[in-house]
């Protein structure tokens, strides 16, 4: 009989926890909700984050504020919303690395970022194109490997990036170490001055972001070779992906996530899942914060973007390796 009374309390607090999350989730959100950015203000993710809580106050009739922690790799944004409270009101909005990259780059972190932040949503991703100067005599990814191979150690071809083991340095060495080149790696702080180096005639290749690429590409100072996504973008429609050139590489770009803390009920999580899909995937959304910038909507849910992590995680750690890189 004890056991009975034990078994159908137990019942009836589950139930009562349940219904509970579902009220919170049906009236969720009820006060303003902070998305954190760990990046500085008026940045690319910054100003993508910013029309995305714009977009999502008016969804959900509720203010939805951008807080920018600015700094370490996106660890003290990252750490800010793993102990906040697990109810909706603190999301963020982040890279890979915040959500991959760290754990294998730095021995002691503040954030575990698979057990203290829940997935919400990849909301997009944004595809990275390899771009030479007009001056380098190839005009294909398959031209640039036989050079490369041509030149091989005794005078390699140089490539930029915006340090060892960044999303503009991992996308050269995998296609190295794939196709067997001997290329020289020089560290920039960000693509822009890699870039002016290329239009100098000082550096013959990088990874860079479309937007970017874009200006120099159609005014012919720069070629684009390859898009590191899936598909072709319409800024570049010209320039194929790593599938049409019959080169073997690791896909080349970037994801922009969005994560709450760990414990966050998940009906609220599929409720922010749902209308991040709606928003990204509208045509006037993508047409003025999207497509200008070469990013890819994805807009997934929660259980999609948590696989997605589980997945690329070990592929992210062995280009990281790959790289030279060891944890600080």
């Amino acid at each position: 009989m004890k056991k009975l009374i034990r078994a159908a309390a137990a019942m009836v607090a589950t139930s009562a926890l349940l219904l509970s999350f579902t009220s919170r989730a049906a009236d969720y959100p009820t006060q303003p909700v902070k998305i954190v950015v760990p990046t500085s203000a008026g940045g690319p993710m910054d100003v993508f984050a910013r029309a995305l809580a714009l977009r999502l106050g008016e969804e959900f009739k509720q203010s939805f504020v951008v807080d920018n922690r600015t700094g370490a790799s996106e660890i003290l944004g990252a750490q800010a919303v793993a102990s906040a409270r697990p109810d909706g009101y603190t999301l963020l909005v982040s890279t890979e690395s915040a959500l991959m990259f760290n754990q294998f780059m730095f021995t002691k972190l503040p954030y575990n970022a698979e057990k203290d932040l829940a997935p919400v949503s990849l909301a997009a991703t944004g595809p990275l194109v390899m771009v030479v100067p007009a001056s380098l005599q190839v005009n294909s990814l398959a031209e640039f490997v036989a050079l490369a191979r041509t030149r091989g150690a005794s005078k390699p071809l140089s490539y930029g990036s915006s340090g060892i083991g960044g999303v503009l340095h991992l996308p050269m060495v995998t296609l190295a170490k794939t196709n067997g080149l001997e290329l020289t790696h020089v560290p920039y702080r960000g693509a822009a001055p890699a870039i002016q180096d290329m239009l100098g005639g000082q550096l013959d290749a990088a990874w860079v972001g479309a937007a970017g690429a874009v200006p120099y590409v159609r005014d012919g100072r720069l070629k684009a070779l390859v898009i590191g996504g899936t598909t072709r973008l319409g800024l570049l429609p010209n320039t194929p992906t790593f599938s049409e050139t019959g080169i073997a590489s690791e896909r080349s770009d970037f994801l922009y996530g969005i994560t709450a803390p760990a414990g966050t009920p998940p009906e609220i999580l599929d409720k922010l899942a749902a209308a991040v899909k709606k928003i990204v995937t509208d045509r006037s959304f993508r047409e003025q914060n999207m497509d200008p910038f070469g990013y890819v909507p994805a807009g997934t849910s929660p259980e999609e973007f948590k696989r997605f992590l589980s997945k690329d995680r070990p592929i992210q750690e062995q280009r990281l390796k790959t790289a030279g890189v060891k944890p600080e």
